[in-house]
């Protein structure tokens, strides 16, 4: 007869672990069923799918843009206005335009957002500005600094491809793009080159490599 203790053992060894996870929903619901019980689950949905209490977020950027768009500007002519320029007097501005119920929780709501995004908002909007109004050396600047405010790899990847295209150019070219080009001028530039031929023998030289005759062969 099979001894009672080793069946729970070989049961509880074979029952799904909740370090699993998937494939499916259900999946993971039949595992959370088997740990906690059906109840449990039942609540746990219950209170984790509830409609969260309290005010809705205030959609404050759109009123925001204009801020924005100067301190992106500013900064891609050289000023720094996360310096000149504080969340303190951005927000109290905003409090007396846009008022609200309460001048106090509006300024403390837009200088929390400010101390969280502004940084970010700025850079974002200096790459949008930068790419056909710039020179090209600022649109790259601008994603340098998005990779240092923002963890996500593709601000590091964007600035890997443009200096990749400014290379490019000068490989086509024979010389860096002119300073005052921008970025969408550089990679049409770029990809629009041919190879510039090497200075000595002529392409087909480069090419396929033709000796050019000496002066006496017939």
């Amino acid at each position: 007869m099979t001894d009672p203790k080793k069946l729970a053992a070989a049961l509880e060894a074979y029952k799904p672990r909740m370090d699993l996870v998937g494939p499916t929903v259900d999946d993971d619901i039949r595992r959370a069923v088997i740990r906690y019980g059906a109840e449990a689950v039942k609540q746990a949905v219950k209170a984790a799918t509830k409609p969260r209490r309290g005010r809705k977020p205030v959609p404050d950027w759109p009123e925001l843009r204009d801020v924005i768009r100067a301190d992106a500007r500013e900064w891609l002519e050289g000023g720094n206005p996360l310096a000149t320029r504080s969340n303190y007097s951005i927000a109290k501005e905003f409090a007396d335009k846009n008022p609200g119920q309460s001048h106090p929780a509006t300024m403390k709501r837009i200088e929390r957002k400010l101390i969280r995004k502004r940084a970010w908002m700025t850079y974002a909007n200096a790459e949008i500005l930068s790419r056909d109004a710039y020179p090209y050396a600022d649109h790259i600047r601008s994603l340098e600094a998005l990779s240092e405010v923002d963890s996500h790899d593709i601000w590091p990847d964007l600035c890997k491809r443009a200096r990749a295209t400014v290379a490019d150019y000068e490989a086509k070219h024979g010389s860096p793009p002119p300073a005052d080009m921008n970025m969408k001028e550089v990679e049409d530039a770029a990809r629009n080159a041919l190879m510039v031929p090497p200075p000595s023998g002529g392409v087909l030289n480069a090419l396929f490599g033709i000796v050019k005759p000496s002066a006496g062969g017939n």
